[in-house]
């Protein structure tokens, strides 16, 4: 790759090296150009990505920091972040505490549109959202639960979670995340951030698969929502992969008359560059 001086890091051994140990030294002269269109954060996320999908950039390579990209574009640390995050997200980078971020060593072209943040719903409309953690528990799979897509015995992070708005349940949602692909959340207490909105900021995930039905809500969900038994709903059930590695499966169940859904196509980094 022009521009950068490639060197070996110390050899951490077997499975552990992973990317790490292809990575490229990065020297803070290299610069893709902008191409001048819109934010600076996207424009920083297209150079980025044109030097991937062109092969500029090889997989398990690593990219200059943040800090040096801030300084090569001139530009806040902060946009060069959401620059980066949304990168990771669609699966181009691979980012390693303590190691640096890396081009992903294989992706999707295209990327499944997540649903919505509740959180987000809820104050466009104007109101009060609230979240309260119903209950967490640590399990191993296939103790009490079974996630087809993830091995016997993996450590799982169980959360049930209610969704308020100006103090009215709109969704209950009960969620399952890979300890040995997100083993941080694990110190997460969720105190002022729900479980959806921390792992859309902190995780980076490649592909998302929802099933979609209408139910009638069990005598249970019903006296947890305020609703009547047999209550129209919408339930919602969605599962996110990064780099083929299941990350989390949340199912979500909400009041047919208190939610909808509405959204946007958008267009890949790859649809953007024309490529």
């Amino acid at each position: 790759m022009q521009g950068l001086a490639r060197q070996s890091l110390t050899d951490r051994g077997g499975a552990e090296r992973g990317l790490a140990d292809r990575a490229a030294a990065p020297q803070p002269d290299f610069r893709p150009g902008l191409d001048g269109k819109g934010p600076l954060f996207g424009q920083i996320k297209r150079a980025v990505a044109g030097q991937i999908l062109r092969g500029h950039w090889q997989a398990g390579e690593r990219l200059p920091n943040e800090e040096q990209l801030s300084s090569l574009y001139g530009v806040s640390r902060q946009t060069v972040h959401k620059a980066i995050a949304l990168l990771a997200r669609e699966g181009f980078l691979v980012r390693r505490r303590r190691a640096g971020t890396f081009v992903a060593t294989g992706r999707h072209d295209r990327f499944a549109l997540p649903i919505e943040d509740i959180g987000d719903v809820v104050a466009r409309a104007g109101s009060l959202y609230e979240f309260r953690i119903l209950d967490r528990r640590s399990l191993r799979n296939g103790e009490a639960v079974r996630w087809p897509d993830v091995p016997d015995g993996t450590p799982i992070l169980s959360l049930d979670c209610l969704h308020l708005s100006d103090g009215t349940p709109i969704q209950f949602e009960r969620r399952l995340v890979n300890l040995d692909a997100v083993p941080e959340v694990a110190a997460e207490p969720f105190d002022s951030v729900p479980p959806s909105r921390w792992l859309v900021d902190q995780v980076p995930w490649s592909s998302a698969e929802h099933t979609v039905r209408a139910v009638n809500a069990t005598a249970d969900m019903a006296a947890l929502l305020g609703v009547e038994p047999g209550a129209a709903c919408l339930s919602i059930r969605r599962q996110t992969v990064h780099l083929n590695r299941a990350i989390t499966l949340v199912h979500f169940l909400s009041v047919g008359d208190r939610f909808s859904l509405s959204g946007a196509s958008i267009t890949d980094s790859a649809t953007e560059l024309n490529l």
